[in-house]
């Protein structure tokens, strides 16, 4: 059993204590006396299926508990885990500044020796300046630093965290690492152990290729609406190439949304100024992600003769399907785009917490999906929800005054929808 502290507490820091304490570990979470009490009332502040149950049986079992008060949480703690979500701004700059924070306070509040486990998503050499930080704060005691890159799936972190397809432990101590490693080893997932910047630079690199791809499959997308192609199927022939693989990201949509993969890739570009490498291929990735949101708008403006005054309903708002996080979500950038070019919007999201937005578009936030459609022009599905699939997509039809729908997540058969009486487009068709 090891003596745990997680500190920056928001999605990743709630999987990673939960599930660490699921390991049998005791674990100490720190974070803002609100989050605080609501995880000890097994209220995670983003939905994670699952995730309620792990926390509850946890704290029950007395292993896992969470308080707002660093010298409580750090205690007896011999590894102290930075797990912020890291902040990124409207053009996905990495907002580091509240990780130093945490730093300061891990430092001031430090009793004992430790290792500061960094699994926030850091530009490369930020981990050492944590480590830094730290000593400076509490020079009578030991800090080592270790990166573990998290490679947690909103909708399904848990998972992703059980079944990981491997743990990496980036630490330039050979002993440390061997006991960092040692939380993740009941887990029985490979575990690789390497130096610092490597590990950091293989998180940049993991996601950096996965926005790479994605930007990839929709400028393919974009040429086969205008060629005659079906994007979904020349994806699928590539998927059974093995030197690519059937979970490659290779699905035409909307592209990535801000956050996650726009961090790295923004990390990237700034690293490559920074030592006089250019970065021209994480260029041209931004770029083609960045148009993606216009496309919405440019569809339904072929589809309905213009915007001005249509009625247009959104399905699915999250950030991801089978989440509750608004936070950089690719829907707000589309509802922004088709609100300034005149239409009335009304949306649908059965998770969508929409108080973590701030400057919310008008929208119309409906309380079902058919009370969405009624009167609506056109329906847009941005984000799929659990049930989907039995939708009554005739009584949506009878809903609406228009016909359009457009379908971004290529979900639907287009010949349902067809027999339904809708005018059904999808992405890449």
């Amino acid at each position: 059993m090891a003596r745990v502290c997680v500190t920056g507490i928001w999605h990743q820091g709630s999987v990673v204590s939960a599930c660490l304490a699921d390991l049998g570990n005791e674990v100490r979470g720190v974070c803002d006396p609100e989050t605080a009490t609501a995880l000890m009332q097994a209220r995670p502040p983003v939905f994670e299926p699952e995730l309620p149950e792990i926390i509850a049986r946890n704290v029950t079992a007395g292993r896992l508990t969470y308080g707002s008060d660093y010298q409580e949480g750090l205690g007896e703690a011999e590894f102290v885990f930075i797990c912020t979500d890291t902040a990124v701004d409207h053009e996905d700059q990495s907002d580091v500044a509240p990780i130093f924070a945490i730093a300061e306070e891990i430092g001031r509040h430090s009793t004992r020796d430790i290792v500061l486990c960094v699994t926030a998503q850091v530009p490369i050499g930020t981990s050492s300046e944590l480590a830094e930080v730290v000593r400076r704060q509490s020079p009578e005691f030991t800090c080592v630093v270790a990166y573990i890159p998290e490679f947690l799936r909103l909708g399904i972190a848990v998972d992703t965290f059980r079944e990981a397809d491997r743990f990496v432990i980036g630490c330039d101590d050979d002993e440390v690492a061997g006991r960092v490693a040692g939380i993740f080893e009941p887990l029985g997932r490979p575990v690789i152990r390497t130096d610092l910047a490597s590990a950091e630079m293989a998180k940049h690199a993991s996601n950096a290729f996965l926005a790479t791809s994605i930007s990839f499959i929709n400028e393919m997308a974009d040429l086969c609406e205008r060629l005659g192609a079906d994007a979904s199927q020349v994806a699928q022939i590539l998927k059974l190439d093995r030197r690519i693989g059937p979970h490659a990201f290779l699905s035409p949509g909307l592209g990535f949304a801000g956050g996650t993969l726009g961090r790295e890739i923004r990390a990237l570009q700034k690293l490559g100024r920074a030592s006089g490498a250019p970065t021209p291929l994480m260029d041209a990735v931004w770029e083609v992600n960045q148009r993606r949101p216009e496309l919405v708008s440019r569809r339904l403006t072929r589809a309905l003769g213009g915007l001005s005054g249509r009625r247009v309903t959104l399905l699915g708002l999250t950030y991801k399907a089978g989440t509750s996080t608004m936070r950089r979500a690719i829907s707000l950038d589309i509802a922004r785009d088709l609100v300034a070019q005149g239409a009335v919007l009304g949306a649908f999201d059965p998770l969508a917490d929409l108080d973590e937005v701030d400057g919310l578009p008008p929208i119309e936030i409906a309380a079902d999906p058919y009370e969405a459609a009624r009167g609506r022009d056109a329906l847009v599905l941005v984000t799929e929800w659990a049930g989907i699939d039995e939708l009554d997509l005739g009584r949506v039809r009878q809903s609406m005054s228009g016909d359009v729908f457009l379908d971004t997540r290529n979900l639907l058969d287009p010949g349902r929808m067809a027999e339904e009486g809708f005018r059904y487009y999808q992405i890449g068709v």
